[in-house]
C-alpha cells in the first residue's frame, strides 16, 4: 500500500492519468503501461464518464467544506494497494472491492468524499531475468475531509495530515489484512514482524526499481536483516546464472557452426540442383529443336505432295479430254456401216433355207 498527497495544480493530470484519459501523444510517465490492456481497466465507482467530470465531480466536494487558502494545502490523497501474490486470481475483484470497502470505512466523510476508485490491470513490468513482477493494482482519490467543529456552516475540513498521520498509516496494512481475513479473503498484505528487527518502509515505485537494478523482486517492506538475506541470495542466484549463461554461451557457438556447415551443403545441393535443372533444360531444348525441325520438313513435304496431287489431276483431266475427243470421232466412221451392210440379208437367207 502506498498513499500519495496532491495540490491543486497536480490533481486533474493524475485523474487522467488513473482514468488513462491523457491526451495523444502524452506520457503516462509510467513505460509499462500496455494500452492494448487499458480496456482491461474498471472502476468501482461512477462519478463521471470523463476525467473532466469526475474533477467536477472533485470540486463539487470541496466546496461543501472548509479549507484554509494557502497553496500548501492538500487537495487530494491517493492510496494504491496493489494485490498480493497469493491472491488467487479468481479472488482478485473481491480483494479490490474490499480493500475500498475497508478505506473508505476510515473516511470520516465515508464514500462520499471518493473521486476515484479505478483497478488497473494494463502495466506489464519484468525483471531483468524477464518475470512478470507487474501486479493489478488499486488507486483510490479521495478529498481528505476531516470533521470540523470551528468553522460555522461546515460540517468537515481540508486536512489531509490529520488522516495521513503515523498512527494512521501504520494500522492500515494490519487494518485491511484483519477486514480480509473476516471476509475469507485469500491475501497477504500484511505479516507480523519477526524478532526485533527494524522494518525499511519501501514504496511502490522504489520496489520497481530494486527490482530492474537488482533482480531481486519484493512486494512489501522487509528487515535489514531479510534484505541482507535476500541480497546474499541474490549474489548466489546471479554466480548461478552466469555460469548458466557461459553453458548457453558456448551451445550457442556450436549451433552457429552446425547453422553454418547446414547453410553450406543446402548451398551445394541448390547448386546441383541448379546444374541438373540446366542440364535438362538443354536436352529439353535440344528435343524442340529437332521437334521444329522435323514440322518444317514435314510442311516441305506436305507442300510436294500437294503438288503433286495438283499434276494427277491436272493429268487426269487431260487424259478425260483426250478420250472423250476419241469417243466423238469413232460415232461418226461411215465405214463402218458400210462394212456390214450385207449382215442383215445373210442372216435372212440363212433362217430361209433352215
Amino acid at each position: 500500500m502506498e498513499i500519495t498527497k496532491f495540490k491543486s495544480a497536480e490533481v486533474a493530470y493524475h485523474i487522467k492519468h488513473d482514468l488513462r484519459a491523457l491526451p495523444e501523444g502524452k506520457s503516462y510517465g509510467n513505460e509499462s503501461i500496455d494500452k492494448e490492456l487499458s480496456k482491461n481497466n474498471y472502476s468501482l465507482i461512477d462519478r463521471g464518464k470523463t476525467s473532466a467530470e469526475v474533477n467536477k465531480y472533485r470540486k463539487k466536494i470541496e466546496k461543501e467544506i472548509f479549507k484554509y487558502n494557502r497553496k500548501d494545502v492538500v487537495h487530494a490523497v491517493e492510496v494504491c494497494i496493489q494485490c498480493p501474490s497469493d491472491c488467487p486470481e479468481e479472488e482478485k475483484e473481491r480483494f479490490f472491492k474490499e480493500s475500498y470497502k475497508y478505506i473508505v470505512s476510515t473516511l470520516p466523510m465515508g464514500e462520499k468524499c471518493v473521486f476515484v476508485a479505478q483497478v488497473h490491470k494494463d502495466e506489464k513490468h519484468r525483471s531483468p531475468s524477464g518475470e512478470m513482477i507487474s501486479k493489478d493494482h488499486l488507486h483510490i482519490m479521495y478529498v481528505p475531509a476531516v470533521l470540523d467543529t470551528k468553522h460555522e456552516g461546515f460540517n468537515y475540513k481540508l486536512c489531509a495530515d490529520q488522516l495521513t498521520k503515523r498512527a494512521n498509516l501504520k494500522a492500515l496494512h494490519p487494518g485491511l489484512q484483519e477486514h480480509l481475513n473476516k471476509c475469507g479473503i485469500q491475501a497477504t498484505v500484511y505479516r507480523k514482524k519477526e524478532g526485533d528487527g527494524k522494518q525499511i518502509p519501501l514504496t511502490v515505485k522504489q520496489l520497481k526499481e530494486l527490482t530492474a537494478a537488482t533482480g531481486i523482486i519484493l512486494d512489501k517492506g522487509v528487515t535489514v536483516q531479510q534484505l541482507a538475506e535476500i541480497i546474499n541470495k541474490n549474489v548466489e542466484y546471479s554466480k548461478q546464472i552466469e555460469t548458466v549463461k557461459n553453458i548457453l554461451g558456448e551451445r550457442d557457438k556450436t549451433i552457429q557452426v552446425l547453422t553454418e556447415e547446414l547453410e553450406r551443403k543446402n548451398i551445394i545441393n541448390q547448386q546441383k540442383s541448379v546444374d541438373l535443372t540446366t542440364e535438362k533444360d538443354n536436352e529439353i531444348n535440344l528435343l524442340k529443336e529437332k521437334l521444329s525441325s522435323m514440322q518444317e520438313a514435314y510442311k516441305s513435304q506436305e507442300k510436294e505432295l500437294q503438288e503433286s496431287k495438283a499434276k494427277i489431276q491436272e493429268l487426269e483431266n487431260k487424259q478425260k479430254a483426250i478420250n472423250e475427243e476419241k469417243e466423238a470421232s469413232w460415232g461418226n466412221d461411215n465405214s463402218w456401216g458400210n462394212g456390214f451392210s450385207n449382215w442383215g440379208k445373210h442372216e435372212k437367207e440363212e433362217e430361209k433355207s433352215w
